[in-house]
């Protein structure tokens, strides 16, 4: 049967009914188009591998701000526990607390669990160094290795980097053999006594004689993260001696300083 209905409606209002239904599918075709741009890089930046550095980490090697430029070498003591210094500095990583105002960070090498040679085999030239802090031995203290069979790769990371000035900082305790890391020790002090380099023993808050004091480690090899951060501050202390970067400036209500008040001003 026909439906003669729509003869009944006049040719104008078939008209605006026609564009009218033209409109809502014209807006909502560019309503699903907006929507697809707004969504587009989200979906491609989700969809893509994500670069750890660009995450926010508030430890990461600080920019250079005209500072001492030091570079470190080590083991787990200076990576932060057994991971690579590469992939940033963490809370257990003592070059966090020592960089900033005054000391730039500007690179090395630092992997858990390596001796003195596997350091010397990876480290690569850092341009510009002004204190290379170098402090390694534990591994090989755990190996067995003696430092007669270790001295020439101190040599070989010094060669390397070729800084101004080379710091070497004392292992700490090692409490499964405290007598042959004190052997260690000592003959390191040695070397770096003949080789006019600096050597310097930060973990004075950690020792307990051979042993590390009560508190200070929960394994007898590492030392806690407030550990860490004190031996952050004393390596940063050794650091601005050695480059000659400490400054004292006088306290405003210093009496040695005539004008710090401006009551002297123009006497």
């Amino acid at each position: 049967m026909t439906d003669d209905r729509a003869a009944d409606v006049p040719e104008d209002v078939l008209m605006t009914r026609s564009n009218l239904a033209s409109a809502v599918l014209l807006g909502a075709t560019v309503v699903l188009l907006a929507a697809g741009c707004a969504v587009q890089p989200v979906a491609t930046v989700a969809s893509g591998p994500v670069d750890p550095g660009s995450r926010a980490q508030p430890h990461h090697q600080a920019a250079a701000s005209g500072g001492v430029r030091v570079a470190v070498v080590g083991d787990s003591l200076t990576a932060g526990g057994g991971r690579l210094l590469s992939e940033g500095l963490t809370a257990d990583t003592w070059m966090t607390y020592a960089q900033g105002d005054g000391v730039d960070y500007v690179g090395g090498y630092a992997k858990g669990g390596s001796t003195v040679q596997e350091q010397a085999a990876a480290v690569r030239p850092v341009a510009d160094v002004d204190v290379l802090v170098l402090m390694s031995g534990t591994n090989d203290v755990r190996l067995g290795l003696s430092f007669a069979e270790s001295a020439a790769s101190y040599d070989a990371i010094v060669d390397t980097i070729r800084p101004k000035h080379v710091v070497v900082a004392a292992i700490p305790p090692y409490d499964r053999d405290p007598a042959a890391a004190a052997r260690y020790e000592a003959d390191l002090e040695r070397h770096v006594v003949d080789e006019g380099w600096t050597f310097t023993d930060p973990w004075g808050f950690a020792r307990a004689g051979e042993l590390y004091a009560p508190g200070t480690s929960l394994d007898g090899i590492h030392p806690t993260t407030a550990g860490y951060e004190t031996l952050g501050h004393e390596l940063r202390d050794v650091v601005l001696d050695v480059a000659g970067a400490r400054v004292s400036a006088p306290q405003a209500d210093s009496p040695t300083d005539p004008d710090a008040d401006g009551s002297h001003a123009g006497s």
